[in-house]
């Protein structure tokens, strides 16, 4: 990989093999202190001499661009049939240590960030001894190129930027600034959408990312966007970096200048730290005056007198674009309205995609979320109908109505087909495409076969994908391959230890395997990146009590924690002074109804009648009866998404006495997820688990008598994966009478024991 070359290509001055690898030394001090890459490759040779070849399963076509660490190329990767951008380290570079972490850093920090506006990350590793990555090919142009025509129309800046924005936030949600926001580092896709490209500088503040690559006084950062703290040399990459390069990229597209300009680095340097930059409207007159005071407060000389995140700068653009006052105005901009051009429609087909994808990350699989989302999908592709990606978010949301069982019809399953046709038929990204097809066969079909054929060929193809990796192992879960599901997901935390996805179900496992030691360890992590989530405090909070069997230790952390809207913490407190016999403040504590309907109301309703019965109030009564009522048009027609709430009205049945009825509906509810394929949902609805305060088929038993088929059971649940929780059985007062039996002590002893596989 030799690179031979006399002259410089570009400006023609004498190279040397043994200087920067045979680079041009005055070339790569422009580029790094420039807003511009180099020229790109002509007549079919890089610009440094590197021949055009095959490196792997890689067939370079061409050179897009290089910087100061490596040279970026667009190459098709053969195994796959896709084209890619491949960025190769310069090999002299690549050959020191600390250059090469840093190098592969950018592939990691950018790869843990899936978000439709940020190019995303496909493989990493080494070509014949030299670091690469490759990446989504943005077939387009840049906002440098659109700022090639002079300045750009506010309502289409504001709309640009706002969407770099909302990826901004995302990247600061998973710990990661980018630093160096400037407009050839926004790529524009055929569309006009914006994707947040090159990490390279990006800085890592979660404490997963090696430390010291940075050394003290090195300028990091171009200068024409870099934020005062970064231009007086401070390297730690604290958010309001990025919040300042919003502004500075929002103050060039509007004027079509950058901040501050000056013709020495020191002179530009100077004006950053101390000088405030031109208002605006001294360039473009007729600017919006809302627009320019969002700039000025992103511009703001102290960290602390910008915005405070991100998701406020989109917020805030959001506002201006909806002709609502904004806050950068103050008070005095109430009942201001602004007119603006009407905003592309594309462009506001992709917000509404990526509130819609933000909603179904944040929510989850919940019915009313799911509509919500599917909503939002219907009206992004009214406005644009050759959003590829809609169309593959729209088909996973059909296939989780179908396969949870809030619709599983005939028609649900067509929607979601057409969805994946519609993608494919508009050339989505061939891996997207490959995992939707996987999810087709494993949610759709219920073919895990098939479906684990798919994800292993996606494996295959993307080795370092964590996504890929996740997905085969949901399969291998739920059809019961446990061992190899725990090393998959295990590796794609290793891969992406901030996805809170893969670290639920990834702890949901190792509960189920009553690893609980190990399940603690993962929530521990996810409340270290999201310390102010009540759920996830809250599984911290109740996989200790699982470890430890302290009630007492769980009941003061609950207590020292915040309320939250949701109810969450008061429920878990209610429910355990109710296990401890502190009936008064269980009641005290008991959350009102939050729910209006349907499955949610029926649980809620179900817990407060379990406080109030053990509390000794007659209200627990008419509370089970009505949750009676709101359950059984739930399960009327039987199908696998009816066993969850079919096991609560087993209980609440069990709780009224219905012995007969409680004991036949948690048979069927057991039955319908087994019959269904789902292996995981089935083992949890047999047992009783803390974790979701699922009180399972064991607990049925128990409240209704049936002590023979109870310890018969338990003895069989006791050798599998499934949700028996030693803790709910020694603490639970639906298992209070048991407790006496010769058998209970043996059994709960062997319960507490995490259940181990061959090799």
């Amino acid at each position: 990989m030799a690179e031979i070359e006399t002259h410089c290509p570009t400006c023609q001055a004498a190279l040397n093999a043994a200087v920067l690898g045979g680079l041009c030394p005055r070339c790569v001090s422009g580029w790094m202190l420039a807003d511009s890459p180099p020229v790109p490759l002509r007549s079919g040779a890089s610009a440094s001499g590197l021949p055009i070849r095959r490196l792997g399963d890689y067939e370079l076509l061409g050179e897009l661009g290089r910087g100061g660490m490596g040279v970026v190329f667009r190459a098709r990767q053969e195994s796959l049939n896709r084209v890619v951008a491949l960025k190769l380290m310069h090999r002299t570079l690549s050959e020191d240590r600390e250059h090469a972490a840093r190098f592969l850093s950018e592939a990691r920090m950018a790869a843990s960030l899936r978000h439709p506006g940020i190019v995303a990350i496909y493989d990493l590793g080494r070509l014949e001894g030299v670091p690469f990555f490759t990446m989504e090919l943005v077939d387009g142009s840049s906002l440098e190129g659109l700022l090639a025509d002079g300045p750009v129309a506010p309502a289409r800046a504001a709309e640009l930027v706002m969407i770099v924005a909302q990826s901004i936030a995302h990247a600061h949600g998973h710990g990661v600034v980018h630093r160096d926001l400037k407009p050839s580092n926004v790529l524009l896709d055929l569309d006009g959408r914006p994707k947040l490209a090159d990490f390279g500088l990006a800085k890592d503040l979660t404490g997963l990312a090696s430390r010291g690559t940075t050394q003290p006084g090195f300028l990091i950062g171009t200068p024409a966007h870099m934020a005062p703290e970064q231009a007086a040399g401070d390297t730690s990459g604290q958010p309001a970096v990025d919040i300042y390069g919003l502004g500075a990229l929002l103050y060039h597209l509007l004027t079509g200048c950058v901040p501050h300009n000056a013709s020495t680095l020191d002179a530009v340097l100077r004006q950053i730290i101390e000088e405030v930059p031109l208002a605006p409207r001294t360039l473009v007159a007729d600017l919006p005056p809302p627009i320019e005071a969002i700039v000025l407060r992103c511009l703001a000389k102290r960290p602390g007198d910008r915005y405070a995140s991100a998701r406020e700068v989109a917020e805030e653009l959001e506002r201006f674009l909806s002709g609502e006052p904004v806050r950068a105005m103050g008070e005095g901009a109430a009942g201001m309205t602004f007119f603006l051009e009407a905003a592309s429609p594309r462009l506001r087909a992709y917000d509404l995609f990526l509130q819609a994808q933000r909603q179904h990350e944040d929510r989850g699989l919940f019915a009313d979320s799911l509509a919500e989302v599917e909503a939002r999908l219907n009206d992004a592709l009214r406005l644009d109908p050759r959003l590829a990606r809609a169309h593959l978010l729209l088909c996973e949301i059909h296939l989780a109505h179908y396969f949870i069982g809030f619709d599983p019809s005939a028609t649900r399953l067509r929607r979601a087909e057409a969805a994946l046709a519609a993608a494919e038929s508009l050339g989505a990204e061939a891996t997207e495409l490959m995992r939707m097809r996987g999810f087709f066969l494993y949610w759709g079909r219920r073919d895990n076969a098939a479906a684990t054929r798919a994800f292993e060929h996606a494996v295959r193809a993307m080795p370092n994908s964590a996504d890929a990796i996740y997905n085969l192992a949901l399969v291998h879960r739920r059809a019961g391959r446990w061992d190899q599901a725990l090393k998959g997901f295990a590796r794609s935390q290793e891969l992406d230890p901030r996805n809170p996805r893969i670290a639920r179900e990834a702890a949901y496992t190792l509960e189920m395997t009553r690893d609980y030691a190990g399940a603690l360890k993962v929530f521990r992590v996810q409340q270290s990146l999201s310390p102010g989530d009540p759920t996830v405090q809250s599984l911290v909070l109740v996989m200790q009590l699982c470890v430890d069997h302290s009630l007492d230790w769980a009941i003061a952390g609950f207590s020292a924690l915040p309320t939250d809207a949701d109810g969450i913490i008061a429920k878990w407190r209610s429910l355990f002074y109710a296990w401890r016999g502190r009936t008064a403040e269980a009641l005290a504590v008991l959350p009102p109804l939050l729910a209006r309907g349907g499955v949610a109301l029926g649980e809620e309703l179900l817990l407060q009648a379990r406080v109030r019965q053990l509390a000794g109030d007659p209200a627990w009564r008419p509370l089970a009866e009505r949750a009676c009522m709101v359950l059984r048009p739930e399960v009327a027609v039987e199908h696998a998404g009816a066993a969850v709430p079919l096991m609560m009205l087993a209980t609440l049945e069990a709780m009224l006495g219905e012995a007969e009825a409680a004991v036949r509906d948690a048979d069927r509810a057991v039955d319908l997820r087994v019959a269904s394929g789902d292996m995981v949902l089935g083992a949890a609805l047999s047992g009783a688990r803390l974790i979701r305060r699922e009180p399972g088929r064991l607990a049925v038993l128990a409240l209704v008598g049936d002590d023979e088929r109870f310890f018969s059971e338990l003895k069989h649940l006791i050798n599998i994966p499934s949700s028996v929780d030693p803790v709910m059985l020694r603490l639970d007062p639906i298992f209070a009478r048991l407790r006496s039996d010769v058998r209970f002590a043996p059994l709960l002893a062997e319960a507490r024991t995490p259940i181990k596989f061959a090799g």
